[in-house]
């Protein structure tokens, strides 16, 4: 073959490869996910990701069937705190290291059958539908005589599965957000969520559901079937069980013509109905799972006293404090959205600073992506897929000032950046179109998928760094 058919001939793959990119995210998606979660599942020692240890117990709990109990914990088997008592020096200590000894001493933990009463208020409170693939690997462990942390590793990877296999769900109905989400979806923090036993993967993945669901009906231009509407209020309801804050994201279900219409009935009246009815469900469980845990804890008072009542008359006689938070928020940017990207660990492990200057342009290079994609929106659909999760985000500040906040202060504790990760998938899916290229959006989406090479670089050598290497 002369040179110059050659030469054509790579040009044709090359733009076919390009054109096809988008479509196929999933596919991609599928294989890179796999490969870190699978790293993170068996190489991140024991407990050392964003509250996992209580995360573990609430799933211990569930599979006992024990979905709401009295106090702020429950009975679970004393193997748990022996397996801790092995990483227990880990936190906050840059310098210690998970050796072959310590991993041989993980290992030899068996379940032993004996229940203490331990406290872990911050997730006793959750609803179980957050811990069912967790529960279900803790079930198994420990029927067939598997060790905790081989217990504790299989519960990581059914986490870890159910995420991978709805998220590439999610990509392949989305339309309008699909590169946005693609590229969160594989940050380092996102990862290691999924990589754990923590119940932000489940509603990080039914936020991608829920948000492809409704991409997918806007690009359609018709309403929801029956069944898609039923999947998507589950996972909307199950989004909010688990984090109330973002119950604003419920306003994506007042998109005009989202849901079937019933019958005589007015066309804008099922929108508000099932919205309504999805804050009542959630606002019934978290009363009835607050009064039989005796609420969720405070901080300490150290500081100053935290109580939510006195913390909003504080913010009514003293309006002015907004304008403090507000600042306090700006300035702490750069940090919530490192978060967001990937701080391991006990939040103790950063990602390079480079890294995360590179994310700041991949993140911008899959808006644009989003921003050249064709197609009409109308426009009441674009403004409440945008304030939706804007208005989580507040949701999620103000809840922090009002529960884990002292009174009076001028900053707003608590907020931590993954809370962000569902909430920013919500937004790409808002993005409005604008200029309407495919080559634009060929090519960004190329740099997207070939910037992933980075992280499936540098995350395994983080961690191994942090945990392994002297």
């Amino acid at each position: 073959m002369p040179a110059s058919q050659a030469r054509f001939a790579v040009i044709g793959f090359l733009r076919a490869s390009f054109a096809s990119l988008p479509s196929n995210l999933h596919w991609i998606f599928l294989l890179f996910a796999s490969l870190l979660i699978i790293f993170l599942a068996v190489w991140t020692p024991p407990f050392q990701s964003a509250d996992e240890t209580a995360h573990f117990y609430r799933a211990y709990q569930v599979a006992q069937g024990e979905f709401l109990r009295g106090g702020g914990g429950g009975y679970a088997d004393s193997a748990i705190e022996q397996l801790y008592a092995c990483v227990a020096a880990l936190p906050f200590k840059n310098k210690a290291r998970f050796t072959a000894a310590d991993r041989a001493k993980a290992e030899e933990v068996q379940w032993t059958g004996h229940l203490i009463d331990y406290q872990f208020p911050n997730t006793t409170v959750y609803a179980p539908t957050g811990y069912l693939p967790q529960a279900l690997g803790v079930a198994f462990g420990k029927v067939t005589g598997m060790g905790v942390m081989r217990t504790l590793e299989l519960a990581r990877l059914l986490n870890g599965t159910f995420a991978i296999l709805v998220c590439a769900l999610a990509l392949c109905w989305c339309r309008r957000g699909k590169v946005v989400m693609f590229v969160v979806l594989l940050m380092p923090m996102t990862l290691s969520l999924f990589a754990s036993c923590n119940q932000d993967t489940t509603l990080i993945a039914l936020t991608c559901l829920a948000f492809a669901i409704v991409s997918r009906q806007i690009a359609a231009g018709a309403p929801l079937s029956l069944t898609q509407a039923t999947v998507l209020a589950l996972s909307l309801l199950i989004v909010c069980l688990g984090r109330p804050p973002y119950v604003p994201l419920l306003l994506v279900l007042l998109i005009p013509h989202l849901l079937p219409p019933w019958r005589s009935k007015p066309s804008w009246l099922p929108g508000p109905f099932l919205a309504a009815s999805l804050v009542a469900a959630t606002v019934v469980w978290w009363r009835v799972a607050s009064a039989s845990t005796r609420g969720l804890v405070p901080p300490s008072a150290a500081y100053g006293a935290v109580d939510a009542k006195l913390q909003l008359l504080n913010l009514f006689h003293h309006p002015g404090t907004v304008a403090v938070l507000a600042g306090y928020v700006f300035r702490h940017a750069a940090v919530y959205f490192a978060g967001m990207v990937g701080v391991m660990g006990w939040l103790d492990t950063p990602m390079p600073p480079s890294y995360y200057l590179a994310m700041v342009l991949v993140l911008l290079t899959a808006c644009l992506a989003e921003l050249a994609l064709g197609g009409k929106v109308k426009r009441s659909a674009t403004a409440l897929l945008l304030v939706s999760p804007l208005a989580a985000l507040a949701a999620v500040f103000l809840i922090e000032y009002l529960t884990w906040t002292w009174v009076g202060a001028p900053a707003i504790y608590g907020v931590q950046g993954r809370y962000g990760i569902p909430l920013a998938i919500a937004a790409g899916v808002g993005l409005p179109p604008l200029a309407g290229s495919a080559k634009i959006r060929e090519r960004a989406t190329a740099i997207v998928v070939l910037s992933q090479i980075l992280t499936l670089v540098c995350l395994p050598r983080v961690i191994m760094a942090r945990y392994y290497l002297p």
